[in-house]
């Protein structure tokens, strides 16, 4: 393969990670709602620990060329723009 095959496939990824990123954040504008009716704020810092702590776990299993501190670098940013859509 040469570098534009390689790129094609980065492009087919990009659109499912913006596919999934969507969803995601579809679903935390659903949590969104169910914390403004139980008046519980956006921000829950020991969920979102949690959630980078499983996303470490995760990350050592599946082992690449990625870091683990990349993973919870670029999961705190989705987290941070998905709180955004919970207001």
């Amino acid at each position: 393969m040469d570098i534009n095959d390689w790129r094609i496939r980065i492009d087919e990824l990009n659109d499912e990670l913006i596919a999934l990123l969507n969803k995601r954040a579809g679903f935390a504008t659903e949590i969104g709602k169910i914390k403004k009716a139980k008046g519980l704020p956006v921000f829950d810092a020991s969920r979102e620990n949690a959630v980078l702590e499983a996303i470490a776990a995760k990350a050592v299993k599946a082992g690449g060329p990625l870091s683990v501190e990349s993973f919870k670098r670029i999961f705190q940013t989705i987290m941070e723009e998905t709180r955004k859509v919970e207001d």
